[in-house]
């Protein structure tokens, strides 16, 4: 990847965390998180990797809810795309439920594998009339584009024309959060890290994560599929058959998963204390800057009780002569 694009991405991850960390004043109701999404100003600039993107939102820490906002947002529905034209590129769509305005909401969020050629110029997977190399790294990659209203045109001008194949509904009780499908997009990434136009192209890629997430959080309706054969196939041929893949990436989910709630333990752990040495901080500083304020004070309280100690005395004085006169 070159420096520009590192960069590129990392000012997309910092503004996207900065996005879904803006709160509303409107109080939302128990479940769904105070999260807003940005709209992408191109295709490419709000785009990260799939492990970028895990480690930052595994990073992110939410100082008002004192915990991580990703845990809240939830996977609505996915859905599975296949270009019209030529390359036959797949993708996948993911609706995260979210809370912007006072009111209930979705995001898009697109999925899918590239190569990263010697150019370091990104190109579709099935662009490529070659094999892979064992130095042709995949590029799997996550983008951001908003409301559904917002993301339909952003998509439009990233894939041209795309016909959905399939779609899957998560019930509220099974739904992945945002950082359970970073999990999955990760692993599926590791099992394959390095691209080949046979097996492990976009269709693999497509085909892996939504076979794993399907296995990992079952729903009890049935995926809709407008044309379920056409998927991970070009030209009437079968590419990147990922069965075994989706078993190992189950297999290694939940130590992957437990990794994951460590490090939320960890960040919350440096947070809390981070935040109980700074009011620790403050405190002192106050104190220093209380200081003159205190020591005068307190020479005003001695002031006063020695007033009031010499107006007793002369009180005493006073009915002692007193008594004298009467007798």
């Amino acid at each position: 990847m070159s420096l520009k694009q590192d960069r590129r991405n990392r000012s997309w991850i910092s503004r996207f965390l900065a996005s879904l960390r803006r709160a509303f004043m409107s109080e939302p109701p128990p479940g769904l998180p105070v999260l807003k999404f940005h709209c992408p100003d191109g295709p490419d600039i709000n785009s990260a990797s799939v492990l970028s993107w895990r480690s930052s939102m595994a990073e992110s820490w939410d100082s008002k809810t004192k915990g991580n906002l990703y845990a809240k947002c939830v996977l609505a529905r996915m859905e599975y795309y296949k270009c019209a034209g030529h390359p036959k590129h797949e993708f996948l769509l993911f609706y995260f439920r979210h809370w912007i305005d006072g009111c209930s909401a979705q995001a898009v969020v697109s999925a899918d594998r590239a190569m990263q050629g010697q150019t370091h110029s990104l190109r579709q997977s099935s662009e490529l009339v070659s094999p892979s190399s064992s130095d042709t790294n995949a590029y799997d990659s996550v983008s951001i584009y908003g409301s559904p209203r917002d993301a339909a045109p952003e998509l439009q001008v990233r894939y041209t024309q795309y016909n959905r194949l399939c779609t899957f509904d998560f019930p509220l009780t099974s739904a992945p959060s945002a950082l359970q499908v970073s999990t999955v997009l990760s692993l599926v990434h590791l099992q394959a890290p390095a691209y080949h136009l046979y097996e492990n192209q976009c269709y693999w890629f497509s085909s892996a994560v939504w076979g794993s997430l399907k296995v990992l959080f079952p729903s009890d309706q049935d995926s809709e599929c407008e044309n379920h054969h056409a998927r991970a196939r070009y030209r009437g041929f079968a590419l990147g058959s990922p069965t075994e893949d989706i078993k190992a990436v189950c297999a290694a989910y939940e130590l992957e998963w437990q990794k994951m709630l460590e490090t939320l333990e960890r960040v919350k752990c440096h947070h809390e204390a981070e935040e109980a040495k700074n009011r620790q901080t403050l405190h002192m500083e106050f104190e220093v800057k209380n200081e003159p304020f205190r020591q005068a004070q307190q020479a005003e309280i001695e002031r006063l009780r020695q007033t009031e100690v010499q107006q007793r005395a002369e009180i005493e004085q006073l009915r002692a002569r007193l008594a004298a006169l009467e007798g």
